[in-house]
């Protein structure tokens, strides 16, 4: 890990962590079936897109875990469906960026919005307290999932 040893409250937080992932996959996945969206992996996209700005292709799919050539797939269709649009990288002429499109911009803002409505309702069941520990628990771990992710994609082109 980071030169520490993992005590047992470590490893319940991982596993509390972790067992709350597939119930959050599922908020999100049964938001995308209602918008009608063709896919989880392809929000997951837009999403990115829309929170990170124009990315490359190598970075994105290192971000779903998918191969480089399964997501040139998904971007070609992105870009097919108005979703998504290739722009040239300013730093490097050789290669493009996907950006998210006004469209892809509309799709994920509909996800969203039903996603968040259903986890106003979980918030809902919470005192004030446990609001504020909780706000104050994810900005950490958010910080700390955003630095992992800037060392994991750092030479990914």
């Amino acid at each position: 890990m980071n030169g520490r040893d993992t005590t047992q409250a470590d490893v319940k937080l991982a596993d509390q962590l972790l067992g709350l992932l597939p119930r959050l996959g599922q908020v999100w996945a049964s938001a995308v079936h209602e918008t009608g969206t063709a896919s989880v992996v392809r929000m997951k996209v837009l999403g990115m897109l829309a929170r990170s700005g124009p990315t490359r292709a190598g970075e994105l799919a290192a971000f779903c875990s998918i191969t480089p050539s399964a997501m040139t797939e998904l971007i070609e269709g992105l870009v097919d469906d108005g979703r998504a649009r290739r722009d040239p990288d300013p730093t490097d002429r050789r290669a493009v960026l996907i950006a998210v499109t006004s469209e892809g911009q509309s799709e994920v803002d509909r996800v969203v919005a039903i996603a968040r409505t259903n986890v106003l309702e979980l918030i809902d069941r919470l005192g004030p307290e446990q609001r504020v520990r909780l706000g104050a628990a994810l900005a950490d771990l958010n910080d700390a999932f955003t630095a992992h992710h800037q060392k994991e994609t750092r030479n990914v082109r």
